[in-house]
């Protein structure tokens, strides 16, 4: 468990994701993960997910979104100029050292991060629970659309084993970002004794890491209805030895994927993250095959050890007109 003072660091740094965070976790709600039925057999069978390159997203352009903002901010506004003296007060020259260091790897941020989508899953009259939700059927799991609902607790394990970090999408303006970068360069000013006791590497570190999880996980408003959350792998930055690359072909395009383990490291604290324990259910979306899709998920599931699998595979009778 994060010690008091780490996890103070944390709100202050990350005010947008310690608020979403307490908010998945006092409600209780689920996770998403819309894919197609011939990746789900694959996941379930290999107890693997794929971490896929965010170049390869459908639309690229979320990441220079993110990128942009930041830059303008930092460089081109008071707040910038706010946190740039911020740095050099805690540490004399550490607001060049952090741009440059954050610069160095802006390229690797792009090409060389690695993430899962999910959703937030679950409305309050509960029919996204038995139907899915229609948005994300059209856009993702071509003819044979199904979607993995996920317990949430290994999404906010407190251990940092494997390096593969939760974080929620912020969708905003570009007025709202700029607000909450203001709140973050608040929240040093105001606490500048806690933020002095970092070494200099360490509150270099730590503003990495809050910038770069910014980039990567801040979308154009229009998205919203998605409610998404990224599961983030930057191999250059946080290598782990419980992730590995491998070459595969997807939808005919040969890439390199990380594999993320479904599965448990109870020596680093990490639990609860077996298909068993983390599988609250299977939704098959609209497709012509919903049946056999069914009869082969739940041959899969029994084969993976998941308990009474007829139970965990449902069929959403949702129409949907391609």
């Amino acid at each position: 468990m994060p010690s008091e003072f780490e996890q103070k660091i944390f709100k202050l740094l990350f005010p947008y994701a310690s608020k979403e965070i307490d908010t998945i976790e006092n409600s209780g709600a689920k996770f998403a993960h819309y894919t197609s039925a011939e990746a789900a057999v694959s996941i379930i069978r290999n107890h693997t997910v794929w971490m896929r390159s965010a170049a390869t997203m459908n639309d690229f352009s979320e990441m220079r979104y993110g990128q942009n903002l930041i830059d303008y901010a930092y460089r081109r506004t008071s707040n910038g100029q706010r946190l740039k003296a911020f740095l050099d007060l805690c540490h004399q020259g550490l607001a060049d050292e952090f741009e440059d260091v954050f610069e160095k790897h802006k390229d690797n941020r792009l090409t060389q991060s690695y993430l899962i989508s999910v959703s937030r899953h679950g409305d309050e009259n509960g029919a996204e629970d038995q139907f899915g939700r229609l948005s994300m059927w059209r856009a993702y799991g071509g003819d044979t659309n199904v979607a993995f609902v996920f317990n949430n607790e290994p999404f906010f394990s407190p251990s940092n084993a494997v390096n593969a970090f939760t974080s929620p999408v912020f969708y905003c303006t570009e007025a709202e970002f700029f607000d909450e970068f203001q709140s973050v360069v608040q929240n040093l000013e105001d606490n500048f004794s806690l933020f002095s006791q970092l070494s200099r590497q360490e509150l270099r570190e730590r503003l990495f890491n809050a910038f770069h999880f910014a980039v990567l996980s801040t979308k154009h408003p229009g998205f919203a209805e998605e409610k998404e959350w990224r599961v983030i792998h930057s191999p250059k930055v946080h290598p782990s030895k419980h992730i590995q690359p491998s070459v595969r072909c997807v939808s005919g395009v040969p890439q390199k994927v990380y594999d993320l383990k479904i599965r448990n490291y109870p020596d680093e604290d990490i639990k609860g993250a077996t298909l068993p324990e983390f599988l609250h259910k299977i939704i098959i979306g609209p497709t012509q095959y919903p049946y056999p899709i069914y009869d082969a998920l739940v041959s899969e599931l029994e084969a993976a050890g998941v308990a009474a699998p007829e139970s965990k595979v449902v069929v959403s009778d949702i129409p949907l007109r391609r």
